[in-house]
Parts: structure tokens; sequence; C-alpha cells
């Protein structure tokens, strides 16, 4: 895929495919946020980096600290995060860059990193995880999910065959969503992450989401 301005995209996709989601989609979402949650253990001294934050769903959902950055490309998804942000009363750093440049923040600066179905949106999965590991201190804690995307592509297509896509996920694409540039697999991340990371666990979310925690080798 042939990507001018990777930014820009971002801002467009994001526009045709805002969240939060409702229906089944929505449901996934906020099991998908408290399993990322309970893997991260976040407590009230811990600093957190989200990366891939869009309109700031999940890193507001952390109530265990304060210490709170989310990162984005998309300067449309961050100004809907900041919104969300001031409505729950939450103090939270916004930054906008590429994850697959190197990133603004100091090695070992935060004790949690989150990159959470981000890495099937941009060109070059493999440099955001180099990006990712040159920032992650020695006891980083670091959480990634991405779509399982097959089993997803099945569930939409037996909504469809029974003509129920529009009514259990409003909103979304019956096919795999033109916002994915890739489609992941549990082998495809586990491999990405194997050069620069210990993995620690591996878990699934509805069969729907891949999940692993790891520290940096």
């Amino acid at each position: 895929m042939k990507i001018q301005n990777v930014g820009k995209w971002n801002d467009e996709m994001f526009s045709k495919h805002p969240t939060p989601y409702t229906g089944f989609a929505g449901l996934v979402e906020k099991i998908r946020i408290r399993t990322i949650l309970a893997d991260a253990n976040i407590g009230p001294k811990d600093k957190v980096l989200e990366i891939g934050c869009e309109a700031g769903n999940l890193i507001t959902s952390i109530n265990t600290s304060d210490k709170l950055t989310g990162f984005d490309i998309s300067k449309e998804a961050l100004g809907n995060a900041k919104k969300l942000a001031r409505k729950l009363g939450k103090k939270i750093k916004f930054v906008q860059g590429d994850a697959t440049k190197k990133l603004p923040f100091k090695k070992g600066e935060f004790d949690v990193i989150i990159c959470s179905e981000t890495l099937e949106h941009v060109l070059d999965p493999a440099k955001a995880i180099d990006r990712i590991w040159e920032i992650a201190g020695k006891k980083s804690r670091v959480i990634i999910t991405v779509p399982n995307e097959k089993p997803k592509l099945v569930v939409k297509k037996l909504l469809k065959k029974f003509r129920i896509m529009d009514l259990v996920m409003p909103g979304i694409e019956d096919k795999q969503s033109e916002w994915h540039i890739h489609a992941f697999s549990k082998p495809m991340i586990l491999k990405l992450l194997k050069k620069n990371f210990k993995i620690e666990r591996v878990g699934s979310i509805l069969g729907l989401h891949v999940i692993v925690s790891a520290r940096p080798k």
C-alpha cells in the first residue's frame, strides 16, 4: 500500500472510523481494555505510556495512576482524546508523532508501555517495535495487542450471512478494515517481538485479539 502522508491518512481513517464502538464491537473493546489493564497491573507510582492512544478510550480508563502519556500520529484522534480526558477530569499528557520513528521519550522513562490495536495500522510494525524497545527500561512492562484477523473475518462472514452484521456491529466493515495495513496472527506478532523482548505471557481476548506481555531483553 502506497501512503504519501501517513499522518494525513490516519486523520482521514479516524474520521471515517471513529470510536468508541457500539454494539458487539463496543463490548469487545471494553473487554480488551479490562484485560490489558489487568495484565499491566498499574500501580500509583507507575508512569504509563500508550502508543497509539487514538481517541483515548484506553488511557482514560486507567484509574490506578495519574502519570499518563498518550501518543498518536493522528491529530484528529488526539483532539478527541483530549476532549475525553477533560470531560473525565483526567490530567493526561498527549504527544503527536510517528511510532515508527525515534520517540521523544527517554529510555526507562515509563514503567508500563501499552501498544494496543496499533501495529496493524503502521507501515512497518517491526520499526515500531524497535522504537518501543529503544525507550523501554530493563524493568518496563510492555503490553501489546493486535487483532487476530482470521477469526474476526470468520465472525463477520457469519454475521453477514445471517444478515445481522449491521445490527450486531453497526458501522463496522464486513471485511478487513481499510485502516488495517497488516493482517496479524499470533505467530506473526511473536516473531516480531522475539528479537528484542522476552515474552512473559501470551493470551487471547475472545479469540479475536492476541495480547502479549513482555519485557525487553
